[in-house]
């Protein structure tokens, strides 16, 4: 499973804001033990827009991935871009707090 962490310009944070606000993702990979592996900083060349054609950019780029982890969500239900099940709210706190929060929850 692939997991997308809204981060910040400088990538050491989670992105304050809305997850499709987000400069840049980072991409994870859940191995089998439950290790998550960095494969890629992606970047976010939609951030600043807004509407539906945004939703769908934003669907197209992540389609790859199964959870998207942020501060914060924006529209819920059929306006948003991601269903709520697929999502998962952490705050603005650091990168290494979000994956520790991750690896918790995957424990539970």
């Amino acid at each position: 499973m692939r997991i997308a962490i809204a981060l910040t310009k400088e990538g050491e944070r989670v992105y304050p804001g809305p997850f499709g606000h987000a400069p840049r993702y980072a991409i994870y990979e859940v191995g089998p033990e439950e290790e998550l592996r960095l494969l890629e900083i992606r970047e976010n060349p939609y951030a600043k827009e807004h509407g539906e054609e945004k939703h769908a950019k934003m669907r197209e780029l992540l389609k790859d991935v199964a959870l998207k982890v942020g501060a914060r969500f924006g529209h819920g239900g059929s306006l948003g871009a991601f269903p709520v099940a697929d999502r998962v709210e952490v705050g603005a706190v650091s990168l290494e707090e979000a994956l520790s929060r991750l690896k918790e929850r995957s424990s539970a």
